[in-house]
């Protein structure tokens, strides 16, 4: 690769052949690169996305392995990240759920894990809180005001959501305190929690629609 106007080669260790804006496997045309400082330790490459439908500029920054004998890749920005998937029964409780849910999943695609856990937390208790609401309209102005946990004990019937959001909301807290009760898990975990509650919640809603349809 050809560097500072095609004065100078070097080796690196591979080329990004998937755009980080569209996502879409690409050979990208490179433009221009140059070193960073003076150490000539770091490199900048710049390369565009061939897709008529992209046509984006992107940088990959290198750094010199001496080990290697060449530079290997340590990042590559802008990149934007790819739309979380979220089971629409989900969106139809709880829209608020899929908007910060989504926020939440962006933050943690950009490496800022501090911020998204209690991004995710937050979406959680929208979720539940709106899932709880059209279980029990009536009380539906109580639900909005109690605490999450007292929610989920007193106003969850389904086993299989109440245990799995119970525990989401612990993990879910943890992000949010300064001392971790919790020392084993973390944000995957959190995650994977939410991802289960989300599941039973569908289940419910599905198998509820298919007998109502099917008396």
């Amino acid at each position: 690769m050809l560097i500072n106007g095609g004065k100078e080669a070097i080796n690196i260790n591979l080329i990004p052949d998937v755009c980080p804006i569209c996502h879409v496997g690409v050979n990208p045309n490179y433009v221009a690169g140059a070193y960073c400082g003076d150490a000539q330790d770091e490199v900048d490459l710049l390369f565009t996305c061939p897709k008529a439908a992209c046509k984006k500029m992107y940088i990959a920054t290198y750094t010199l392995d001496y080990y290697k004998g060449g530079y290997c890749i340590k990042s590559l920005l802008p990149r934007t990240p790819k739309p979380v998937s979220i089971a629409q029964e989900a969106k139809d409780i709880s829209s608020q759920f899929a908007e910060i849910y989504s926020q939440a999943y962006q933050a943690d695609a950009y490496g800022l894990g501090e911020i998204a856990g209690v991004g995710y937390r937050k979406s959680l208790e929208y979720l539940i809180k709106d899932y709880c609401s059209l279980q029990h309209p009536e009380k539906e102005a109580a639900i909005k005001v109690r605490p999450i946990g007292q929610v989920i004990d007193e106003f969850v019937a389904n086993e299989n959501v109440k245990q799995c959001a119970k525990r989401a909301i612990w993990l879910g807290n943890d992000e949010t305190h300064y001392v971790r009760k919790w020392e084993g898990k973390d944000i995957k975990d959190l995650k994977l929690l939410i991802q289960i509650t989300v599941n039973w919640i569908q289940q419910e809603v599905i198998t509820k629609k298919l007998l109502e349809d099917m008396q």
